[in-house]
């Protein structure tokens, strides 16, 4: 967050397969169902990191406006050169920002992820 971008903490993500560019309808019904970000690569990453209780962050940068952005003529469609392009500076965001934060991981864990599926296992006794 303080490093070289501007962040959001909340929102909600819908993950479509991809690479692939969403259809004028499945923007429209992902607008509709409240998902702010249609992202390609923060599945099955999350779920696995979760069910090994591993400390995970997901850094997801934007390269383009969905096309469900009917109504703002300011907001033009997008061409792959350009999303390749996006992707790439931010390539080297992200390179910096993982510079940045091994230094402040913890070597002892305190956190929730530890024990993220406390009390959800089944055990014999």
């Amino acid at each position: 967050r303080r490093v070289l971008f501007r962040s959001h903490e909340e929102g909600t993500v819908v993950i479509i397969q991809g690479p692939r560019f969403s259809t004028k309808a499945e923007s429209r019904w992902f607008s509709a169902q409240g998902w702010e970000v249609i992202n390609m690569t923060q599945y099955p990453e999350a779920y696995l990191a979760r069910e090994l209780e591993i400390c995970y962050l997901n850094v997801s940068l934007i390269t383009d406006y969905d096309v469900g952005l009917e109504g703002h003529p300011e907001v033009k469609p997008v061409t792959m050169d350009e999303v390749i392009e996006i992707f790439n500076k931010n390539n080297t965001k992200v390179r910096d920002l993982i510079f940045k934060i091994i230094p402040e991981l913890p070597t002892k864990r305190d956190c929730a992820c530890a024990g993220a599926l406390s009390g959800a296992r089944l055990e014999s006794k």
